[in-house]
């Protein structure tokens, strides 16, 4: 399992990377290989081991503490709750794949980021300010070059949000945005695929991704749910526009 399963920049309907690891490690709970009260192994070790991202990682684990099979405890570690999964909170492939379903979706994720982003702005402390503008400085790279690689751009765009969940500091904002992100990433891969072209996209997104980060360096809680809120809004028609162009 690696990036090279989707060469390029070509994108497919296929499982992702996500679906893969969630799936591999559902497999080892089931099957018993982490069994029932046992530590998962760290993030690191996962990930070197199904040859992913620590982001692909996180983003399964949140799914399987969903599914009931894990639960977080000391911290952020997780352990082994049961060997079978429960019925819970969930976001088929299927409703990623309808433009209706996926638009109630994205206000969801806008509800939770517009909060993210006022906790982020108190409880910012430098070293994580550091990695905020490393995330808009990955993003701006992402999209300098003449063409689009859609899974580049896709993760820099995640990776920055996700920089915000990580200052409020509250694993569940933490866990919840991982597993929504696992499932919106195909289809914000998809969209940006759908119309590469769109230059003028690019410097809009990318303004708005550093006022963002500006009001949150300023301690400003109500500017940074306001800014949250107006990119949401923009870059949530932005990505079901391009899906619905034909």
């Amino acid at each position: 399992m690696s990036d090279a399963a989707i060469p390029g920049c070509v994108l497919s309907r296929g499982e992702t990377l996500s679906d893969q690891a969630t799936k591999a490690l559902r497999l080892r709970i089931m099957s018993g290989d982490f069994k029932v009260g046992a530590k998962l192994p760290s993030e690191n070790i996962l990930a070197r081991d199904l040859d992913v991202s620590r982001t692909v990682i996180r983003e399964a684990v949140s799914r399987l503490k969903a599914e009931g099979l894990l639960i977080a405890r000391q911290g952020r570690a997780a352990f082994v709750l049961r060997n079978r999964p429960r019925r819970g909170f969930a976001i088929s492939e299927s409703d990623v794949e309808d433009i209706d379903c996926l638009s109630q979706i994205l206000e969801l994720r806008l509800g939770i980021e517009v909060a993210a982003a006022a906790l982020a702005a108190q409880r910012c402390t430098p070293d994580a300010l550091e990695d905020l503008w490393a995330a808009i400085a990955e993003f701006r790279t992402s999209r300098a070059g003449q063409s689009v690689c859609a899974n580049a751009c896709a993760e820099a765009d995640l990776k920055f949000h996700r920089s915000i969940i990580d200052l409020t500091e509250n694993d569940y904002f933490i866990d919840l945005f991982s597993y929504l992100s696992a499932s919106l990433r195909l289809a914000i891969e998809l969209g940006l695929q759908a119309a590469p072209a769109r230059e003028d996209d690019r410097p809009e997104a990318l303004a708005e991704h550093e006022a963002i980060a500006a009001a949150i360096e300023a301690n400003d809680s109500e500017g940074a749910a306001a800014r949250m809120r107006e990119h949401l809004h923009r870059s949530n028609r932005r990505l079901i526009e391009q899906l619905t162009t034909e």
